[in-house]
């Protein structure tokens, strides 16, 4: 019982940043490997609004939110419209966002410097005892605020009129068009919606780790192999993967050795290739988005 409360905060952050992979390929068809480095500007962004200049936690967390969300609106729309725009192939695309990835992470170096920043923890440090289980504050906020974010996400595509658009575009971009969907107008607001799952991933892991300028390398990674594990595309195939994934390392980790804890994950990302390429939630869960 102990691994599994332990892997449940680690899963929640891996399924919000797959959130961010499966969204943006399932409408826009691109996969976007700057996900993790928006959660290394969600971090730093909360990092100096809550710890430099005092602000309140909620408040620095909706407004590294909402930066994130910009910085994402401006790649999709600086760096990958124009490529679209010109019929560009599918891997310039993907080139093109390793190349923002590597560009964020060094404009973070030559910000914050290569010195790793202690981020506190809104709730404190010590640890509850329940009977023999220990849980730690922070582990709790990060669950809560993050299956917070995913209801607000399955309410967003389900109930809104933008969400249904994107809805649209994912299950057949040129039928939305001929609908009349603004498929430009949705590719961006899938960037800023999945820039604002990476940068509360940021903002609710930081605590636990320390806010370095390439912790996204790392994350960004577990959250590929999270999507991949749900079904690539797939929304809640994203969760049930993030959290299958967290626990899996958790449960290994705890029975094995934490030091494998890396290879576990990617051993698991060649299984999941090799027996069920689309992942193993695809059949209980068809809806794409």
């Amino acid at each position: 019982m102990q691994y599994f409360l332990n892997g449940l905060p680690i899963g929640a952050i891996y399924a919000l940043v797959a959130l961010g992979y499966s969204l943006i390929y399932a409408s826009a068809g691109v996969l976007n490997w700057s996900q993790g480095d928006m959660v290394m500007l969600g971090a730093y962004i909360g990092y100096l609004l809550y710890r430099l200049l005092g602000i309140n936690f909620v408040v620095s967390l909706g407004v590294s939110m909402v930066a994130v969300a910009l910085i994402g609106m401006l790649v999709e729309r600086s760096v990958l419209r124009p490529l679209r725009k010109r019929q560009a192939p599918a891997i310039n695309m993907v080139i093109a966002t390793l190349g923002v990835a590597i560009i964020s992470r060094n404009i973070a170096l030559v910000i914050w410097g290569p010195d790793a920043q202690a981020f506190p923890s809104p709730v404190g440090s010590s640890s509850v005892q329940m009977g023999s289980l220990s849980i730690i504050p922070q582990d709790i906020l990060i669950v809560s605020v993050g299956l917070a974010v995913m209801l607000f996400l399955q309410y967003f595509l389900g109930y809104t009129r933008e969400g249904k658009a994107l809805r649209a575009v994912a299950q057949d971009r040129a039928a939305a068009i001929l609908m009349g969907v603004d498929v430009k107008n949705s590719d961006a607001l899938a960037f800023a919606v999945s820039s604002m799952m990476g940068a509360a991933a940021g903002i609710l892991i930081a605590p636990v780790f320390f806010v370095t300028f390439n912790m996204g390398s790392g994350i960004g990674l577990k959250g590929f192999v999270a999507a991949v594990v749900g079904g690539l595309g797939n929304i809640p195939g994203a969760i049930a993967g993030g959290f299958f994934l967290g626990l899996t390392e958790s449960m290994a980790g705890g029975k094995i050795s934490s030091g494998y804890r890396d290879v576990i994950a990617f051993v698991l990302l060649i299984l999941v290739l090799w027996l069920k390429p689309s992942g193993l939630f695809s059949r209980r869960i068809h809806q794409k988005v």
